[in-house]
């Protein structure tokens, strides 16, 4: 059986007090970090939510489950299943990860709401399908499954910050994915995929061989604009674009802060990744069809907006530009997207409870066939800020290193070699790859 993990996590942070370390732009809503969530600013969302904020659409989110009952989350989440070693069952899907957390703020927390962060559709709806484990890796039958359950249950757009990490089969095979992505497709749902943070320098290598499939491929973009060095190539992808994913190192402010677990219960969190990118560009075309676009004139307008200043890499078509996709090139960023109107809870399935993995900085330069363990940050929220009593502290999500691969460059140090290991081990024992959902902090 063939098995995928989510997109580990690349870089480590350091334990920082960061109070004002970083100016963000200009507050267009009242949530608690939104002054510092510079990815907004930087595919124009507040100009975009003039136009539309996703009011209708439904973005499935297929990775290690959700905290439904997450403040910034909370009557959002419509539908969850847990699909992890069994057929999908509906009404459990808890979270017990982090990763999928994370992954459903940035694309649809809510907004202006006096909590948390903003998301980029934040009036859409999600439908939730856990199909990877505790340690953010599944089986391909799972998370086939899971694609094909959120689109069965309503998704319009359907997010997939996970990947192949032995991308060495992948390049020549192409992603195991294929079937129900087409399916997705073939249901009227745009697929959105991570590219992955296996970087190597090395051209091309470490791109999975898209092909003509059918989905809207995401690479990253750094708080400048740049595609940071562990974002993989998008290569032959048919629809390809980069979308903020963090730089991955540095100050949590240079990565993406979202809603997430922390020891306390529900939190917030900064990572980085192309985990980070892809449910960015889900909430653009939620933004999108909530404009009445069909999805393939969702896509056709999300390409043919994009930024295409400065080249991108290899397949790249360009940066996302969602004021100028929703047609509000020219709107200032001042008028929030309207608080989140009151709704019914969704029901939370049963929480587990997961230890959360020892403290250890990773050699900087340095190159380990021994991935370092993960770790978990926490840092002050902005002085004078609306905090909301359950916001509690920012933490940096635990890492999900890897490393590379002997003759490869530092970018895949901090990449290849977890997800080769763990792959090869079992594909060794079973003849399966595992695929693994993607962030960096």
């Amino acid at each position: 059986m063939i098995g995928l993990r989510r997109l580990g996590v690349v870089a480590v942070l350091s334990v920082l007090a960061l109070v004002g370390v970083l100016a963000g732009p200009a507050s267009a809503t009242n949530d608690t970090y939104f002054s510092r969530q510079w990815a907004l600013e930087q595919i124009k969302a507040p100009q975009a939510w003039t136009r539309s904020t996703g009011s209708g659409i439904t973005i499935g989110i297929v990775d290690t489950g959700v905290d439904a009952g997450h403040p910034d989350l909370a009557g959002k989440v419509v539908a969850t299943a847990d699909c992890v070693g069994r057929p999908c069952a509906v009404g459990a899907g808890q979270d017990n990860h982090g990763h999928g957390t994370m992954v459903s703020g940035i694309a649809a927390a809510a907004t202006n709401n006096g909590k948390g962060v903003a998301g980029v559709a934040p009036d859409a709806r999600l439908v939730v399908a856990k199909v990877l484990n505790s340690s953010g890796e599944g089986r391909v039958e799972d998370i086939n499954n899971g694609i094909r359950w959120v689109v069965d249950n309503g998704a319009r757009v359907v997010n997939l910050s996970l990947g192949d990490p032995n991308f060495l089969v992948s390049s020549v095979l192409g992603t195991p994915l294929r079937s129900a992505i087409e399916y997705a497709w073939s249901k009227g749902a745009v697929p959105v995929l991570a590219s992955g943070n296996y970087a190597t320098g090395l051209g091309d290598l470490g791109t999975e061989n898209y092909g003509n499939i059918n989905a809207l491929v995401v690479g990253a973009t750094d708080r400048n604009g740049n595609v940071p060095g562990y974002s993989s190539a998008i290569g032959n992808a048919k629809w390809g674009l980069v979308a903020p994913g963090g730089s991955g190192s540095g100050s949590p402010d240079n990565n993406v802060i979202s809603t997430f677990l922390t020891g306390g219960g529900s939190g917030y969190a900064s990572s980085a990744g192309t985990s980070m990118s892809a449910p960015h560009v889900s909430g653009a075309v939620a933004l999108l069809l909530a404009q009445g676009l069909s999805a393939g004139a969702a896509v056709t307008r999300l390409l043919s907006t994009l930024d295409k200043g400065s080249p991108c890499g290899s397949g790249c078509q360009g940066r996302l530009n969602l004021a100028a996709a929703v047609g509000a090139d020219g709107a200032p960023a001042t008028t929030a997207p309207p608080a989140a109107p009151a709704t019914t809870k969704a029901p939370s399935p049963p929480r587990t409870t997961v230890p959360r993995p020892t403290t250890t900085r990773p050699p900087a330069t340095t190159t380990s066939t021994a991935p370092p363990t993960t770790t978990t940050t926490t840092v002050a929220p902005p002085p004078g800020s609306a905090q909301s009593t359950d916001a509690g502290e920012l933490a940096a999500p635990e890492v999900l290193p890897a490393g590379a691969s002997p003759g490869l460059n530092p970018a895949l140090v901090t990449t290849a070699v977890l997800l080769l290991v763990v792959v090869g081990g079992a594909a060794g024992g079973a003849g399966a790859r595992q695929l693994r959902a993607g962030a960096r902090p």
